[in-house]
């Protein structure tokens, strides 16, 4: 049985088409322009296109909030879980960013750190604050992973030594394709979707995400308390 939208769900979806069109013509027409222009016109249009799909992916998230589409990950069989390996795993898959950044990872891991929940999505987590932390960084700098236990907590925390984040942005590091001013140090991509996924993966095992940055330059430092098995 095919369901109906209502007339309001409807009405909500053509606006979004709507605004949707109008930003991927804007993107298009920087593409049409971008041959023959100036270095500081191309400068100006990449930023509108960039723009422009910084708000389309809001817009979309927006939608998917207001039609209360679920999306936090379900851990349907729980298991053991050494967060160490886990975090090793992370670190090796993204050896390769390492490398061509010229960027070392400090580890100070303690052992036996066990958790009850899905492995695959924990390295995802780690991995996600990994990247992030490589993206913002300058090349030849290091990252420092720090992992112990509080009490009934095992607390990872992944620091970095980049271009740090204002009170602003980091009121809104979490927000999904959230604008902010930090650029990436290469030229990475800036989608910004992965903090936001992870702190939704360390909640799905019950722990936090926690994000601190003392300003611009100073770095940045993602935490994560995840309950002990």
């Amino acid at each position: 049985m095919v369901m109906k939208a209502s007339p309001e769900q409807a009405e909500r979806l053509h606006r979004f088409a709507h605004d949707l069109r109008n930003r991927l013509a804007a993107i298009q027409q920087v593409l049409g322009q971008l041959d023959g222009s100036s270095e500081a016109d191309r400068t100006e249009l990449i930023a509108f296109a960039e723009q422009q799909y910084f708000k389309a992916m809001r817009a979309s998230e927006d939608l998917l909030d207001e039609f209360k589409v679920e999306r936090s990950p379900s851990i349907a069989a729980p298991a053991p879980v050494d967060l160490g390996e886990c975090m090793e795993h992370a670190i090796d898959s993204l050896s390769h960013r390492f490398d061509r950044k010229r960027q070392s990872v400090e580890r100070r891991i303690a052992t036996g750190l066990m958790a009850q929940g899905d492995a695959r999505l924990l390295e995802e987590l780690f991995a996600a604050l990994l990247s992030n932390a490589s993206k913002f960084s300058p090349a030849g700098t290091s990252i420092a992973v720090e992992a112990n236990h509080d009490g009934k907590h095992a607390v990872i925390t992944v620091r970095d030594r980049g271009i740090g984040l204002d009170a602003e942005d980091l009121a809104h590091v979490f927000t999904r394709y959230a604008m902010l001013k930090g650029r990436s140090t290469a030229g990475e991509a800036q989608g910004r979707s992965s903090l936001s996924r992870a702190r939704q993966w360390a909640e799905a095992h019950g722990g936090t995400l926690t994000g601190h940055s003392d300003g611009p330059g100073a770095g940045c430092a993602f935490t994560v308390r995840l309950p002990m098995a």
